[in-house]
Formats: C-alpha cells, structure tokens, sequence
C-alpha cells in the first residue's frame, strides 16, 4: 500500500521549498554595503552602547527604535562592513517565514511559497537601500501581532485548503465564536498572548509613526467574516460578540499604552526628554510639512498626482494590476473572503507609504509582502485553468490545442524568471569578487545611488586611520557617516550629518551650536562634502561645500577658515586639518587627488 502525503506534509515541503528559493536567491546579499542610512543607524547605535543618549548627544528625526536595533546589530557584529547584508539575508528568512503562515490561511500552502519567492525577488532587485530599513523590521512586528491575535488552529477566519497544486477546493471552515465575559474558555497564556500584541505594535509605532495605519486593520480584519460576499451581498459580520471584540482591543491598546509610556518614561528619566520632544514634536511636523509643500512650489505636482506616479514606478505596472486581476478572479471564484484581508494589509501598507509625503522606494516594504500574495494566488490560479483546458482538450481529442499549452506556460514562465535568473547569476559573480577582495567590491559597487561615494569614502577612512589616532575626532560636514563608523573616529557634535543645519526644516540656534561645540571640542579632521545636494530631504538645491562657500552659516566658514587647513582634495571630498596641532606635523603636505 503505497502512503499518500498527508496536507501537513505537503505544507512543510512547500514551506521548506520556499525557504531554499528565498536562501539561494537572498545569499548574495552578504556583499551589500552600508548604505548612507544604514551607516548613519550605525554610528548612532555605536554612540547607544557607549553611554550616549539619543536626541541629546545622537541626533536624528526619526522614532527610537531603529538606532535600539542597530545598537544589537553593531553590538553582534561591530564595525564592520558586511553587518548589513547579514542582516538582511536573516530578514529575508524571517519574513518569508511570516509571509507563508500568513497567505497559507487564505490561499493556501502553493501560493503562499509562491509568496516567499516573489517578495524575496522583488527585495533583492530593490539592492542594499532596501536592506535594514525602519520599515522591514515594523512588517515584522505586524506580522507579529497579526499571529498573536490569531491563535493556532482552526483561527478566528475561515482558511483556504492546503491542497498541492491543482484546483484548490474551499474548506468552507466556519468562525470559531469566542464566547463570555471576560473570556470564560481562556487560561492566563490567552491574556499575555494579546497584551504581547500590543508590545508588537508598540514597538511598530517606535520604529515609524505610521504604523498607526496598520491598527485599524488588524485590530478588525481578524474578527470579520466576509463570507457574504461571495453569497452577492456587501454584509460583514463579526466572529466574536462585540463585548467580546471590545475586551480584545482593550488588552491590545494596554499592551500598546504601555509600550508607548515605558519609552517616553525612558527618556525622562534619562534627561533626553527635551530634545527628544524637539526632535520628534517640533522639527518632525515641521520636516514632513515640507515634503508636501516642496512637491507644489517644485514639481508643481498636486499630491494626489505625485502619490500615483511615484506609486507606479516603485511598485511596478504589473503589481498594480495583480491585485484588481486577483480580486476579479477571487470574486468569479467565490474566494473573495480569503483575499479580502490580504487586500485590505496591502491598503493599509500602501496608506503608510503614501502619507510620508516623500516616496522613498524602501517605503513600500510595508505592502510588497501582500502584493506578494497576490502574484502567488494569481500564479496558482493560472495552472490551475492550465490543468483544466488539458483535461478539456484532451476529451475533445485537441492534442495539438493540448500541445500548445505547454508552449504557452513555457512562454509565461520564461517571460517572469528569464531576467531573474540572469540577475542571480551576475549577483553570484559580485559576491565572487566580494570574498575575494571586498573593500575593492564595495568601492565599485554596482548600482550605487549618488550619494553613497564608496570609493572616495573608503579612501577617506584609510587616510584617517592611518594619519590619525583612534581618540581623535572627526567631523563630517556632509551625510557621510559611514566615514566615522567605519574609520572608528567618533564625531564632536550630536549633528552627526549636516542636514539638520543646512535644512529649512532645522532650527536657526542650531548652527550656533554646532560651532560652539567645534570651537571646544577642536576635532583633528573636518572633512566637507560636495556634490551631495539632496533637495527631497533638505528642501534645498545646495550641496554641503556650496553652503559653506554661500556662508548659509557664517560662523562656521568662519571656523573653517581660522582654525583649519586643506589636507587632502577628492572629487567629492576634501579634508580639512586642525593648524598647528603638536604631535601630528604641521607642515604635512596638501594634495589632490581630483
């Protein structure tokens, strides 16, 4: 008697698939460099672990808890270049692995590893901006609560069957209702289990503030039976009683509250609480108000204008369409029920990347995940009605017609992974060439963005390591931080970019400061920035070196000008030196290197 695989068996070989695709196709992340933003969570998580505090000696404008996560990245791995591209390569199974135990519910096991390999092709082509981001580590912590609200086995929502491919079958599962008050049937696990959902979307909230858009969602679509639609009414009914669902979101808004007020608690206590509220209460709204007004004086795009094509051309023609084409097919199908909450966390993604203003490709991490899902059911769904016009040709005796089929899924196929697979061979060549030489690989990294600079930057960090000492100081005046993190030079002022200086959105005593703080500290390097223009974040056309040459802040040329000396000149780049400093040669000699 021969033993047929049971559902279990067939979902783990799935997920075990998968996660090989995902591993395989995520593996030559490792030669990722430290991105721009990247080195700049660094170098503040590097500060954390010496005692600094955030906002008051390590500024940034975005919430605490990314520079917490990359204090435990550094913490593990030090200062060390190829720290992102490890991390991301465990990302990526991480997130494959909520990606599958998600869809698996709704579309069941094959889309749901279709899924995994979508979303992981669709990041690895993004590149190393994508990698480490706010933004991924918050669909985790989504992912997260999604789970704890939903406990194992049958679940609150009806579930796809987990069949192999071919046509899939609906279970027709029904609604468990949770009856009682205050939960009768649950053990005190039951109770942590939905107060840790709030820890996880507390922590959503500190890693970016609108994660919020997410709450609605997740704090609804766990307890909703769509089954009417797929019956022709528009009705939704609730899975739990109200008093029921209303005890659900008052354990998860006090895991939440929590959260939120243990942080806050943490910087009051530590005395970094003023310049946190200045920070993130005075210059945040005032930052964010700026991306909107720069698009209407600049662009001269209303938002609404600028939000589509900007949507189109990170997520793609072809994601857009998945979804309505999914959905279409799901409501011929009677399946509109699973898909519709899929639909609705891609809207809520979607939501959180478009109310930022700026559309920074890396923002739509919080909706390619169920985009993902979609291409995977789609996919699905297609060899299906593959299957089913062979079995119909074949009765009728169409054995050309049957023929043909197969040229037409070879033509699909080809046309969807053709590219990939060159890419993934091109991708294994570079991360050749990174094992064997990788400050060389990082130097003439392909496809960096204008800003990253990795050759002239890696030059830097030689030149200061070998002319200075590991206790001198250097400063940046530029958003080249990957300089200090990686030459291990620490940096006089909490202004550890100059953004916040040369900004619009900045604070005028802000420049003050900064000079005071050079004028006492007196670092043994200033090394200024040029060609760095970054209008979308700054809100002005100037590079750092024409900030400095225009006097935007007088008091700083002024310093420059006093007290230092050129050093060395890059194309992108040129170093200061402190005059007259005993002990390191005064006379050193300038040169260029343009």
């Amino acid at each position: 008697m021969i033993n047929l695989p049971t559902r279990k068996t067939q979902t783990r070989a799935w997920l075990l698939a998968g996660l090989v695709a995902v591993l395989l196709r995520g593996l030559p992340d490792l030669r990722y460099p430290v991105g721009v933003d990247q080195a700049l969570f660094c170098l503040i998580g590097q500060g954390l672990l010496r005692g600094q505090q955030l906002y008051r000696d390590l500024w940034d404008i975005k919430p605490p808890g990314i520079f917490y996560i990359y204090a435990l990245i550094v913490k593990a791995f030090g200062p060390v270049a190829w720290c992102i591209g490890v991390v991301d390569v465990f990302w990526l199974l991480a997130i494959s692995l909520c990606i599958f135990y998600f869809a698996r519910r709704f579309v069941g096991a094959p889309a749901a590893a279709l899924a995994m390999v979508f979303n992981v092709v669709r990041h690895c082509r993004q590149g190393y901006i994508h990698a480490a981001q706010p933004e991924t580590f918050l669909m985790l912590c989504v992912f997260a609560a999604w789970f704890l609200l939903i406990p194992a086995g049958p679940g609150l929502v009806p579930a796809l069957a987990d069949a192999s491919v071919g046509p899939t079958s609906l279970d027709g599962a029904g609604a468990r209702r949770v009856t009682g008050w205050p939960f009768r049937s649950w053990a005190w696990a039951d109770y942590l289990r939905v107060v840790v959902a709030g820890f996880a979307l507390g922590a959503a909230f500190w890693l970016k503030y609108n994660a919020v858009l997410f709450f609605p969602v997740l704090m609804l679509v766990p307890f909703l039976d769509f089954r009417e639609w797929d019956r022709g009414s528009s009705r939704v009914k609730m899975v739990v009683s109200w008093k029921d669902w209303l005890a659900r979101v008052w354990f998860v808004g006090a895991g939440f509250a929590l959260t939120v007020l243990a942080v806050l608690a943490y910087f009051w206590a530590s005395g970094a609480w003023p310049a946190m509220r200045e920070s993130q209460l005075e210059v945040l709204p005032r930052f964010a108000a700026g991306h909107f007004q720069w698009r209407l004086t600049q662009e001269n795009l209303s938002f609404l204008v600028s939000a589509l094509r900007s949507s189109q051309f990170h997520l793609g023609l072809w994601t857009e369409i998945m979804a309505p084409l999914s959905l279409l097919i799901a409501w011929g199908r009677r399946e509109l029920r699973f898909l519709a909450p899929v639909f609705l966390l891609a809207l809520a993604g979607y939501l959180c990347a478009a109310v930022q203003g700026q559309f920074n490709s890396y923002y739509f991490e919080t909706c390619h995940p169920f985009f993902s899902m979609f291409w995977g059911y789609l996919c699905v769904k297609t060899l299906e009605g593959f299957q089913y016009a062979r079995r119909v040709f074949g009765q009728r005796g169409w054995m050309l017609a049957r023929a043909m089929l197969w040229l037409v899924l070879a033509s699909l196929t080809f046309a969807l992974f053709s590219e990939e697979g060159v890419r993934v061979v091109q991708q294994y060549g570079f991360l050749r060439d990174w094992w064997r030489n990788p400050e060389q690989s990082y130097s003439a990294y392909w496809y960096q963005i204008p800003l990253e600079k990795l050759s002239e930057k890696h030059r830097i960090i030689n030149y200061l390591k070998k002319n200075s000492d590991p206790e001198d100081e250097v400063y940046v005046w530029g958003y080249a931080t990957l300089i200090n993190f990686l030459a291990q030079r620490g940096t006089p002022s909490r202004f550890q970019y100059d953004w916040p200086v040369m900004s619009t959105w900045g604070l005028p005593h802000w420049c003050q400061e900064l000079v005071h703080v050079l004028e006492t500290k007196r670092p043994r390097y200033i090394v200024v920035e040029r060609n760095d223009s970054a209008p979308g974040c700054t809100h002005t056309t100037l590079d750092s070196e024409q900030n400095l040459r225009l006097r935007q802040c007088p008091a700083l040329t002024d310093l420059l000008n006093r007290q230092y000396q050129p050093a060395v000149n890059y194309t992108d780049f040129e170093i200061y030196m402190l005059k007259k400093s005993p002990g390191y040669g005064a006379g050193e000699a300038v040169t260029s290197d343009r």
